[in-house]
């Protein structure tokens, strides 16, 4: 969730609705699969934000937290319910986790400082677990306004994402900032992570929750009012795509994604979305399968 204060119900009524179905979907070659999860109270918060894998576990992120579960049945295997570094709150005003990815041992998590957003940070955590490092880097803040909502990491290609919260091709925003992963690895504590270069968007891609590459794309889950829906980037050309509609409800606010192919069965690409009116206690996890 970004820029929004979850809004939490009754207690008593979340076992009674988190029985009530989503509506099936299926659009262009992709359908959300029947089965999904229903989280409420500290679950929810502690997984709205976004969410990564290694493979055999999810680590998701809350605004303020960061939670590790099994992929197989999603059981709890370590939470860090205060994961932004006392040093980072109190130096930058950090206050805000984004949707993480996971690279060689660690989870990458964005963090920014909103509502003021002068401070865009990556900070690296061991995922065994979910311990700060103590090692972070800042990003350009003149190429990341409005803070950082995502991270997205390109093992293959040794790349790091990041994109614009607003983008518009009038001031320039209209960008994907690409950035060396080694050097996120590697630099000191504090260091500003430079940038290689970046790729201008066509069209430009506001509102993204979470990105993650898969088959040499960012599949990145956009917060659009009337078009919630998966866009693929490529990130050499900067052209965009529209993919999907989520299967939500207009007013629902969805997070972020990950894609894992866990087979027919289990889907490709896996996406948080928080309900909204009555069903807004509930955070939701759909997963999506090639037909």
């Amino acid at each position: 969730m970004r820029h929004r204060l979850w809004s939490w119900r009754i207690a008593v009524t979340a076992a009674l609705l988190a029985l009530l179905p989503l509506a099936s979907a299926s659009a262009a070659s992709w359908t959300r699969l029947p089965a999904y999860q229903t989280w409420t109270l500290v679950t929810a918060l502690e997984r709205g934000q976004g969410v990564s894998t290694d493979g055999t576990y999810y680590y998701f992120s809350g605004t303020y937290s960061l939670d590790k579960a099994t992929v197989n049945g999603i059981n709890d295997v370590a939470t860090n319910a205060a994961a932004i570094p006392s040093q980072l709150s109190s130096q930058y005003g950090s206050n805000h986790i984004g949707d993480t990815d996971y690279y060689g041992g660690y989870v990458v998590a964005p963090i920014e400082d909103g509502s003021a957003y002068q401070h865009p940070l990556l900070a690296l955590f061991n995922a065994s677990d979910l311990s700060y490092t103590g090692r972070y880097v800042q990003l350009p803040l003149n190429l990341m306004p409005g803070g950082v909502p995502w991270v997205a990491i390109d093992a293959a290609a040794g790349l790091v994402y990041t994109a614009p919260w607003n983008q518009s091709t009038a001031d320039g925003s209209d960008h994907l900032v690409v950035y060396s992963l080694n050097a996120l690895l590697t630099l000191p504590t504090g260091a500003a992570l430079p940038v290689l270069r970046t790729v201008q968007l066509s069209p430009p891609l506001s509102r993204i929750q979470g990105a993650k590459m898969w088959h040499g794309r960012l599949w990145a889950s956009a917060d659009i009012d009337g078009d919630k829906s998966v866009w693929t980037i490529d990130p050499t050309t900067g052209a965009t795509a529209w993919q999907f509609a989520q299967d939500v409800q207009p007013n629902d606010e969805v997070e972020g994604l990950v894609a894992l192919d866990i087979g027919p069965s289990g889907g490709q690409l896996h996406i948080l979305n928080v309900g909204s009116g009555w069903k807004s206690i509930f955070l939701y996890f759909q997963h999506y399968a090639l037909n």
